[in-house]
């Protein structure tokens, strides 16, 4: 996955006709986010004379389609747009990290055999009935989520699901910054799941039990950055 900038020049007359196309231009905006290809977008200001807008694919072209595409560009409202490959190499979003050598962190990490990605990878498993397995989302976005998002140490997560049957079976899996980082979410005694009620509730089983992993080699997007931010488990 590789980062691309999209920028448009407005034309003159921009404001006076933007708001003909705008609801169609956001509608289109908020579709490719949800696909997970625009991660940010939005016009400059002062003066209002362009906008920059941020895509996340494998080549260019998923920001050349969208423009190709967009109501501001196939209106006139834009008068020039290019896309730029944009080589990001600092921050947690970073496709592309570099460290700077004396990095103690970095330094640490690479002695340890684990690379500059490093961390712990947790995991854990649970089930559901088709019926319930709408609870346990709900449960994991609206409250599990935004609680764990905010502690020390943690980088993101995955939640994934997929039919068995009958039923829905779940994986979690996040990324810490260390065994510590774990414990100060799941407790002295890491290895045991973190369930809360409301998610014993809507599951069927699941596992008591987490597995841990050391985070050897990690290649693609920057670590573990993904749509949801948080863990159930």
């Amino acid at each position: 996955m590789k980062h691309f900038l999209l920028f448009y020049q407005t034309a003159d007359d921009y404001m006076a006709r933007r708001a003909e196309y705008r609801d169609r231009h956001l509608t289109k905006a908020w579709q490719a986010s949800e696909r997970g290809e625009l991660l940010l977008g939005g016009g400059l200001a002062e003066p209002i004379d362009g906008a920059v807008l941020l895509f996340q694919g494998e080549s260019a072209s998923v920001a050349e389609d969208f423009a190709r595409a967009d109501p501001y560009v196939t209106s006139g409202l834009v008068k020039r747009w290019y896309v730029r490959e944009w080589t990001t190499v600092a921050g947690k979003e970073a496709m592309t990290p570099v460290h700077p050598a004396g990095n103690a962190q970095a330094a640490a990490k690479a002695e340890s055999g684990t690379g500059v990605a490093g961390g712990i990878l947790r995991l854990w498993k649970g089930r559901a009935t088709a019926a319930k397995a709408g609870d346990y989302v709900r449960h994991a976005m609206q409250t599990v989520f935004p609680e764990v998002q905010s502690l020390p140490g943690h980088r993101g997560a995955y939640l994934l699901r997929r039919s068995a049957g009958d039923s829905v079976e779940f994986t979690v899996l996040t990324l810490w910054d260390s065994m510590d980082a774990v414990r100060g979410f799941a407790g002295p005694d890491p290895e045991r799941a973190v369930v809360e009620p409301a998610a014993r509730a809507a599951l069927s089983d699941f596992e008591e039990t987490v597995t841990h992993y050391e985070v050897v080699v990690h290649t693609g997007e920057g670590a573990f950055r993904k749509r949801i931010d948080g863990e159930p488990s």
